[in-house]
């Protein structure tokens, strides 16, 4: 019963946060053993910022107790610390592109960031950066080569390195789908697509972001990625709402739909458009197509709640801690069943996921031993 109250109130205070929203007050006033339990829900899904937010609508004396409330001000300005910090290292980096004469433009992170009533709020993660083509990809590259930064690629021929602390990703695709037979496709959807929005830094400084349409794409895939391996946490599926709310003006809905179908996750998307209208209180007008099918997605969100921020939680942290018996439990019978689960609604993806995976894990391997080859 304390868990199932929880829940209830977790996702009124996320509904008001995420829509700068009055919270529906019928569950509260909670208690203390209550507002404890949301708060390890918020962190396990890394929307403490937007729970915050929500709770700081509710009248005076429902909020938690001080001790609570001081331990999640002070998350909070974290939070907004790091945010901080990483809008700067997004404008130094973009200068360093710009200053060498190299297109890229950023991918989901702060830009999506930049969607939200209150940007600082949204956890940040890695910063992304995508390319028009492989010529400034391979420039890119080069540049980091050249000032002796430490990159590790990806099957993909992406490669990641740390700048100041932060996890820097440089893609070629910027919509990940698994599915090799439609790389030529999207490749063809991202030439067409002006990017014509930007993003803000602290500075002032401008920086290109994808054009909605890409953005809706780039988000949504990345979900699915994510949900077919170690799972999502409810911080993307916000990502998802804020990006159909501010773009739901500006996108043709039944060309993205077209794209959707193409791709073959369209019955996939029109799950995830369920749990956002029934879980995060989205309205239906912001969403860029109308539901078609109204099948409920309580099995998507229990996989979300159970597993919490990639698999963190989940599978991810059990392989961690458990060694090769999770593992074996993870490729034998966990995944399998997470792709019998989706392969209805996203066949393609749930077919070449494991695929893409198993050799990305294979690169990994071959790619060490060679590193340690010339070292010895």
């Amino acid at each position: 019963m304390k868990l199932e109250i929880a829940y209830k109130a977790f996702f009124a205070l996320l509904r008001a946060g995420l829509w700068s929203r009055d919270p529906e007050c019928e569950c509260f006033p909670l208690s203390r053993e209550v507002w404890e339990e949301i708060y390890v829900i918020a962190r396990k899904q890394t929307v403490e910022g937007i729970i915050y937010d929500g709770m700081m609508k509710l009248p005076a004396n429902y909020l938690p107790p001080k001790e609570l409330l001081l331990k999640w001000v002070v998350a909070i300005n974290s939070i907004e610390g790091k945010n901080r910090r990483m809008n700067k290292v997004v404008g130094e980096l973009h200068k360093i592109f710009t200053k060498n004469h190299i297109a890229a433009f950023l991918m989901k992170g702060q830009g999506v960031a930049a969607l939200y009533d209150n940007p600082l709020h949204r956890i940040c993660g890695d910063i992304d950066w995508a390319f028009p083509d492989k010529n400034n990809f391979d420039r890119a590259e080069q540049l980091l080569k050249k000032n002796k930064v430490k990159i590790e690629k990806h099957v993909r021929s992406e490669l990641f390195y740390v700048w100041k602390g932060f996890i820097v990703e440089h893609h070629r695709e910027l919509v990940n789908i698994d599915n090799p037979f439609l790389s030529k496709y999207l490749l063809h959807i991202q030439r067409q697509e002006q990017v014509r929005t930007v993003y803000v830094d602290a500075d002032g400084q401008k920086i290109p972001l994808p054009s909605p349409m890409l953005t809706h794409l780039s988000v949504n895939a990345h979900i699915l990625k994510h949900l077919l391996s170690f799972g999502i946490a409810i911080r993307q599926l916000c990502d998802s709402a804020r990006t159909c709310c501010m773009y739901h003006q500006e996108i043709e809905g039944e060309r993205l739909k077209e794209t959707y179908c193409k791709l073959g996750i369209y019955r996939w998307i029109q799950l995830l458009n369920r749990l956002l209208v029934d879980y995060l209180g989205m309205p239906e007008e912001y969403l860029p197509f109308p539901l078609v099918y109204r099948q409920k997605a309580d099995f998507m969100m229990q996989d979300i709640l159970r597993g919490g921020s990639f698999g963190f939680y989940g599978d991810a942290v059990s392989m961690k801690k458990d060694g090769m018996g999770a593992f074996i439990k993870y490729v034998l019978i966990r995944r399998p069943l997470r792709i019998i689960r989706y392969i209805c609604y996203a066949p393609g993806e749930a077919f070449w996921s494991p695929v893409m995976e198993g050799c990305s894990h294979i690169f990994g391997l071959i790619s060490a031993k060679l590193g340690r080859s010339q070292r010895d």
